[in-house]
């Protein structure tokens, strides 16, 4: 059997500046136009920016996101489905190599329960995720996701049945890094 190196990925807007991914809090000051375009996404959804996170002692919107799963995997379950893309999957995709986040204090957020993050015009979802979704991040331990989880699939469908948007990553399991991350010499790629 072949050993490969597991990676962490992040979707990049077609203006992504410098060579670091600044959380969302960051980019208010390093970038302002491109943090008030971004902040647009979270409509509805503003409190989970406060959200304190477990064992990481900074809010949500002061870590960088990284999906555990190839997005491309995510376009492909789409099409298969016939579910809309959402505009954060139409960006391009960085492959970050988990040594790039190593040394950094991060979390695993496996995301299996709805919250306000995942339905934002629902009244009867909690406004905080469960704290069993979140693990101390272990470098040695982690493992990229091969296969889009079953949550996200049910998501999807249901979301194309009922009529409604489906965001981009939810049930898809993250790592949240606590401030930027170095990109530096990472390629970007088209997903469609």
């Amino acid at each position: 059997m072949m050993w490969t190196m597991p990676y962490l990925y992040h979707m990049c807007a077609d203006d992504f500046r410098g060579d670091e991914l600044l959380p969302l809090n960051l980019l208010a000051t390093r970038f302002p136009d491109i943090h008030d375009r971004e902040m647009r996404k979270w409509a509805g959804r503003e409190s989970v920016i406060r959200f304190a996170v477990p064992h990481l002692g900074v809010t949500w919107g002061d870590t960088v996101n990284l999906a555990a799963l190839d997005p491309a995997r995510l376009v492909e379950a789409r099409r298969r489905l016939g579910v809309p893309f959402s505009s954060l999957l139409q960006r391009s995709v960085l492959r970050i190599p988990l040594e790039r986040i190593a040394g950094q204090a991060a979390v695993v957020y496996d995301s299996r329960a709805h919250w306000r993050n995942s339905r934002p015009d629902w009244g009867d979802v909690p406004d905080v995720p469960p704290q069993s979704d979140f693990t101390p991040f272990d470098p040695a331990t982690y493992e990229e996701l091969t296969e889009v989880p079953s949550l996200h699939l049910d998501y999807l469908v249901e979301q194309r049945d009922a009529g409604v948007p489906a965001l981009g990553f939810v049930f898809v399991r993250h790592v949240l890094v606590a401030g930027g991350v170095d990109v530096t010499g990472l390629a970007r790629t088209r997903l469609a």
